[in-house]
């Protein structure tokens, strides 16, 4: 019988390990970061006589990814969020096929049948940033945020987070980061959270003066966002409290999750 030389079960060990890795569904640590520049479509009404910042307007800023075999799904799917967003497009059937530049046009129509219809003097505004806020480790999370003002006592702010397998082309829920059975600890890790952050006591009510929410309960919601630190939860305007307390954020370390995260999401 032949014998086997150290570096024969160095070999085969290592054998073992691309096996394991290959057959392990994880996310891939060693995927590089996607390729992007940011693009930015600006344009200003020119019809309506109006001068310097009260022009009507309409501004989008964000992520166009160059390469990795799933850009052009990101893509898609980014700008077809901002298509289908209420303040700009009138036909959100076309989302798929619609650009930038048709969005702002659309825009503008709208504001010139509304203008004519109800004779309004007040400009509108739509102005959009995107983020990337991770790319690495086979991760991709984005983050749009527009401001839209059509009329009425105040403008409104939106923002959604997109959190992306990089390898596989897919975006990714809370049922693919956290373990079975995640929500009750989840939603304690929320609360505690936010009493912090509002100086409140564990007897303190959250719809209370200080507390400020809607309901006695502050939970997790599906607008999530991978980060280098940690995950964030963002609640937009009238979700949890009114409008007047703005939008909330939750942002809660990787080693507070530690336990209730999958092992391929604790170190990032």
């Amino acid at each position: 019988m032949k014998n086997f030389s150290p570096s024969m079960y160095v070999v085969a060990i290592g054998l073992l390990l691309v096996f394991a890795a290959a057959c392990n569904g994880n996310i891939e640590k060693d995927a590089q970061a996607l390729g992007y520049e940011m693009k930015t479509v600006e344009k200003i009404y020119q019809a309506d006589g109006a001068a310097g910042e009260n022009k009507t307007s309409f501004r989008v800023s964000y992520p166009v990814f160059s390469d990795g075999e799933h850009a052009e799904t990101f893509n898609s799917y980014l700008l077809g969020w901002i298509a289908d967003s209420s303040a700009v497009n009138a036909a959100p059937d076309d989302s798929g096929n619609i650009t930038i530049e048709q969005l702002a046009d659309e825009f503008f129509a709208e504001y010139e049948s509304v203008q004519k219809e109800f004779s309004v003097s007040w400009p509108y505004q739509f102005d959009l940033d995107g983020s990337v806020l991770l790319n690495r480790s086979g991760l991709l999370t984005v983050d749009l945020s527009y401001y839209a003002f059509t009329g009425g006592a105040h403008g409104n702010s939106y923002t959604q987070f997109f959190v992306f397998d990089a390898v596989k082309g897919t975006r990714l829920g809370l049922d693919d980061v956290f373990v079975q059975g995640f929500e009750e600890r989840l939603n304690k890790l929320i609360d505690s959270r936010y009493r912090e952050m509002k100086g409140l006591t564990p007897a303190d009510r959250l719809d209370g003066e200080k507390g400020m929410l809607f309901d006695n309960v502050i939970e997790f919601n599906g607008n999530f966002a991978l980060t280098g630190q940690g995950v964030s939860f963002f609640y937009n305007n009238y979700e949890i409290a009114p409008y007047a307390v703005g939008p909330t954020t939750i942002d809660l370390p990787y080693g507070d999750l530690e336990n209730i995260l999958k092992p391929q999401f604790r170190e990032l």
